[in-house]
């Protein structure tokens, strides 16, 4: 049964990306240099999860990535000329309406133990920036930071996001949940990590609705990060800052090759978007 969901949902991904070339293709030059001016308006949110050697890690192997390929990743970005900040960063400029040309936001999800050890000191490497959401629950076991870790994370100027309490998909939920799994969450980071305060959310599993959304402004987050391909930019930011774009990174076999393609998708996609192209419809009725 899975198996033949994953097929209908690629089936029509194809459809729409074929539609999409379609529409390139009839549009020629006038779409491309309107691609370019874009591209200068729109930043990514790049999804990480582990980095590193992670046997125990619950997701699928492509998701963990290699040392050396995620410092491939951070070179390639800068010999780009990118700026790479923390989601708050790069929010407050979307906000402000300041140039995000050029800018990226890196993202890590589940609180996995080398995201201390291996990625803080890339990211230090590369006078790179990151945020860092955790599962409460999971704090201090064998595959995840501990307190003393993420205090060093925040120390060195990194963000430290919710992936709420205890990683449920909050569209599947009972609503009474949803004031634990936010606002207690925040609570007890705040009081775990000497009053740091929590202003941005990453949706488990990109689950999320407008209850969800809804939840979360109560209980005093900003901003909260989707599973959505695209790029922000200040419109869509100001329109809908609890349904940020986020790109997937993972470990195709492809190498840095794979990386740029992704990297490359995040703004065409976006500029699709502009277009009335959007595969993440298609996505929403798998994932809610």
């Amino acid at each position: 049964m899975i198996k033949k969901v994953c097929l209908v949902f690629l089936a029509l991904v194809v459809v729409l990306l074929a539609a999409a070339g379609v529409a390139w293709k009839l549009n020629g030059e006038r779409w491309q240099q309107e691609y370019a001016a874009f591209r200068k308006t729109g930043a990514p949110v790049l999804m990480y999860h582990a980095v590193g050697p992670e046997e125990g890690a619950d997701w699928p192997k492509t998701l963990i990535m290699k040392p050396e390929l995620f410092e491939a990743h951070l070179k390639y970005l800068k010999e780009q000329g990118y700026t790479i900040v923390t989601v708050a960063e790069l929010a407050e400029r979307l906000q402000q309406g300041k140039s995000v040309d050029k800018y990226v936001a890196l993202s890590f999800d589940d609180g996995y133990k080398n995201n201390h050890s291996v990625v803080l000191p890339l990211l230090q490497k590369y006078d790179a920036k990151g945020s860092f959401f955790v599962i409460n629950r999971d704090i201090g076991d064998e595959l995840h930071m501990n307190e003393q870790e993420i205090k060093e994370l925040i120390a060195a100027g990194m963000e430290l996001g919710s992936h709420t309490y205890s990683h449920n998909p909050l569209a599947a939920i009972d609503e009474k949940y949803l004031v634990w799994e936010t606002d207690t969450s925040r609570y007890w980071l705040k009081k775990k990590f000497d009053g740091y305060i929590v202003r941005t959310l990453a949706y488990p599993n990109g689950s999320y609705n407008e209850r969800v959304i809804a939840a979360a402004k109560k209980y005093g987050f900003y901003r909260a990060l989707t599973g959505h391909a695209g790029v922000n930019t200040a419109a869509t930011y100001q329109k809908a800052p609890f349904e940020m774009y986020r790109v997937t990174v993972a470990d195709d076999g492809n190498g840095l090759e794979g990386f740029k393609k992704r990297l490359e998708h995040a703004y065409f996609f976006g500029f699709l978007q502009t277009k009335g192209i959007d595969i993440n419809i298609v996505r929403d009725i798998f994932v809610q």
